[in-house]
């Protein structure tokens, strides 16, 4: 059961010259106790414990009267809501008796938050999801530093450092942080202006909005001063849609014929964009995690992995160039060790997202050399393939449903939302074609 109690604080660092404590509210709860000032600094003999009297003082019959009033409305609220308050921590308990009794306005800055949103998010496994998040956090910081005169340009690597099991901000960054009330509507429409200047992407501002919109809900649903601060609410976050550049059988069939130096990086890549398309464009990090284990009667069998769920089981039956692939990395590693050497043996779930978008970069590079060499003037990354697939399917008749079911979406209408100007264009020339045929005479 909580408890209150009109005491001083007497610890040395708090006594004054004159022999003055501060006079408190010890606040007591699950074998715990937090002091909040009544900003009064009195000797002992200027309190009388059993009335509650200030004396010999300016205005004591007035100060008397608040403390007095403080100490009741606080005992009277947390006996009709000792219900809730038993499920409380003590910061908590202190930081709403703070706000409704002693109008103060709690400190709730975005990086601490965050830091609690980003260690709830690693302890879950999110990791991927953690990471983008921090990134809008660091976007915000660079404004921040833009704001103050400060070189806007610096790598951050990270905001954060782990102490205690816990994310902790770095004090390097200490005198960037902000309030999250004071991140008001022109505060959002100006941080959303500096990021469309300053990324090329322009998808990046939308993502980075959302992440932290995410991050402000959820402080929004812990403490009860925020939870109608929802400044980003109204500013919009959409996002553009990449218009796809897939590749044709020939291009695909360029790239196999290419005379590659073997055990090359680049032949390296090579194989991995040929296994990526074989199978269905598998996702780069989907590949890049796979086991030995999962390879099995010719089969590749995988859960797809997404932002921070696994998502459809996929049982794929490796044609020739796949088993070949496979068969110049299979060297007698174990079934649990990574079938490709993509990333490191040994590298811990948290850095797997991050192993992987360098490799990801990697990958880009040599790709783009590969579309030189074989002539091909599209732009070649890791979300072409999938991209390739499924456009060589639509090219070829096969049921949308069928497409939308190797491509894992949840059903054809995410299909045709990512891919709806082929379909559409697709669908509207068979129409057409039929329609419109002349009867040979």
């Amino acid at each position: 059961m909580a408890t209150i109690k009109i005491t001083f604080d007497k610890r040395a660092d708090h006594k004054t010259k004159d022999k003055k404590f501060p006079l408190v509210l010890r606040v007591g709860h699950a074998r715990k106790t937090r002091d909040i000032p009544f900003n009064l600094h009195l000797k002992e003999n200027q309190y009388d414990f059993s009335t509650g009297k200030i004396t010999g003082i300016m205005n004591a019959t007035r100060h008397t009267k608040r403390t007095r009033k403080i100490y009741s409305d606080v005992d009277l609220w947390m006996d009709e809501h000792a219900g809730e308050i038993k499920n409380w921590e003590i910061k908590k308990l202190k930081s709403e008796i703070e706000r409704i009794f002693f109008k103060k306005s709690p400190s709730h800055s975005i990086l601490n938050h965050g830091a609690v949103y980003l260690n709830r998010l690693r302890l879950e496994e999110r990791f991927s999801t953690a990471s983008s998040y921090e990134d809008a956090l660091k976007a915000l910081i660079k404004f921040r530093m833009s704001l103050k005169g400060e070189d806007d340009r610096v790598l951050i690597k990270t905001l954060f450092a782990v102490k205690d099991g816990k994310l902790k901000v770095l004090d390097d960054y200490k005198h960037l942080d902000m309030e999250i009330k004071a991140m008001d509507y022109a505060f959002s429409k100006d941080f959303k202006a500096y990021m469309s200047n300053r990324y090329k992407s322009k998808n990046t501002p939308a993502i980075h909005l959302r992440s932290l919109q995410a991050i402000m809900n959820d402080a929004g649903k812990t403490y009860q001063d925020l939870k109608d601060h929802k400044p980003l609410s109204s500013i919009k976050k959409q996002s553009h849609e990449n218009a796809p550049a897939p590749l044709n059988l020939e291009d695909i069939n360029a790239i196999r014929k290419l005379k590659l130096e073997a055990r090359t990086p680049i032949w390296d890549t090579r194989n991995f964009l040929l296994f990526m398309f074989n199978n269905m464009g598998m996702n780069h990090f989907d590949m890049a995690i796979l086991k030995c284990f999962q390879f099995e009667d010719n089969r590749i069998k995988y859960f797809r992995k997404k932002t921070h769920y696994e998502g459809d089981y996929f049982s794929v039956l490796q044609n020739e160039e796949s088993l070949r692939i496979i068969g110049y990395y299979l060297n007698g590693q174990n079934d649990d060790e990574y079938l490709f050497p993509i990333i490191p043996e040994g590298t811990t779930p948290e850095r797997l997202h991050i192993v992987n978008n360098g490799k990801v970069k990697t990958f880009n590079k040599y790709a783009k050399r590969i579309a030189k060499l074989a002539g091909i003037e599209k732009k070649i990354t890791t979300y072409t393939l999938r991209d390739t697939w499924t456009n060589i399917g639509l090219d070829m008749g096969i049921d949308i449903r069928k497409i939308s079911s190797g491509l894992g979406h949840s059903s054809v209408r995410v299909t045709e939302k990512h891919y709806g100007k082929s379909v559409s264009e697709k669908i509207l020339d068979e129409i057409n074609a039929k329609i419109t045929q002349i009867e040979s005479s």
